[in-house]
């Protein structure tokens, strides 16, 4: 099979959904011949520009830019028949954080599935694996519907663990109150407002989904819409789970804080009431001036600091009858 570096895969479809890798020399032509055929392009080659341009010339120059565009949030724009989305999944790279999530753009219509990434995502090439596999993929809309499912199927392992750690530092931050574990927790918060950020929008675009009135989405299709669209809802509601809990354990421990720094400033208000007279008198008494009392007589020292002891006991035992300490 002939490869090209900016075309990653193709696949056409028979009408009972059985699919067949495409050379990718014939790639263009599959496309553009009745039935339905799929590409998954790499946006950071430079040929990829050039080969939408010259062999998908049927799009829109707007819908070329936007599958090349460098930053993008979920989204979806209707175009003749045909549908632009955007969709964000979780991060495959290694050394990257699985909230990192990366982007797929898709060009869909009745016989053309466009993909394009700058940066892997699991659920499709978890989809093309089924694919080789023998699943089938009758329409546009069943494929649409399974890289929805494969995109939330891949996400929800690690906002489930978000909460799962959230419990874990649940019961250490009540039962020690220990600082240590406020960067965690801060983590958490970080990391589920990342997830919402991109959820939210995928959400909206699963609703206009719903309603869309491509010629090529049948009832099959929006009832398994609805599917992905409760899925979603359930990661949202996820992620503000974790984000809440995350935010009272992060209250909790401010609350621990200050209550170790009052309880510490309280002690060393009370230290220094004991020893206010105490430094008053000492400074009295020390004072180099001519009529101190005591100053000639041999046991003066003596008394004055037993004087000086009994003050202080005097006091502690004050404070302590009073409960103050």
């Amino acid at each position: 099979m002939t490869k090209h570096s900016h075309i990653l895969f193709s696949h056409s479809f028979d009408d009972d959904g059985t699919s067949h890798e495409v050379d990718n020399a014939h790639t263009a032509e599959e496309l553009k011949s009745e039935g339905l055929a799929w590409v998954h392009l790499d946006a950071n080659n430079k040929a990829t520009k050039k080969w939408l341009e010259q062999e998908a010339s049927y799009l829109d120059h707007l819908i070329i830019d936007a599958l090349l565009a460098a930053e993008t949030r979920p989204r979806v724009i209707s175009f003749n028949d045909g549908l632009l989305i955007i969709l964000r999944g979780v991060n495959s790279h290694q050394n990257c954080e699985p909230e990192d999530m990366p982007s797929i753009r898709i060009w869909i219509d009745k016989d053309r599935i466009i993909t394009v990434q700058r940066r892997n995502m699991k659920a499709v090439f978890d989809i093309e694996a089924a694919i080789k596999a023998g699943k089938k993929i009758k329409n546009s809309g069943e494929f649409l519907y399974n890289i929805l499912y494969e995109i939330l199927f891949t996400t929800s392992p690690f906002l489930y663990a978000l909460t799962e750690e959230v419990d874990a530092l649940e019961e250490k931050v009540t039962t020690t109150h220990d600082i240590k574990f406020r960067e965690a927790v801060l983590r958490i918060r970080s990391k589920s407002s990342v997830f919402k950020r991109y959820l939210l929008p995928q959400k909206d675009v699963i609703s206009k989904l719903k309603a869309s009135e491509c010629s090529w989405i049948d009832d099959w299709t929006k009832r398994h819409f609805q599917e992905n669209y409760d899925n979603i809802t359930h990661l949202i509601e996820e992620a503000d789970e974790a984000r809440e809990r995350s935010q009272i354990l992060h209250d909790e421990l401010a609350n621990a804080l200050s209550e170790k720094l009052n309880r510490s400033m309280y002690k060393l208000s009370l230290i220094t009431v004991i020893f206010m007279p105490l430094t008053f008198l000492t400074g009295l008494f020390g004072i180099n001036v001519g009529g101190i009392p005591g100053s000639e007589y041999e046991y003066a020292f003596y008394i004055f600091a037993t004087a000086m002891i009994t003050i202080g006991v005097v006091q502690t035992y004050l404070i302590k009858k009073k409960d103050w300490f």
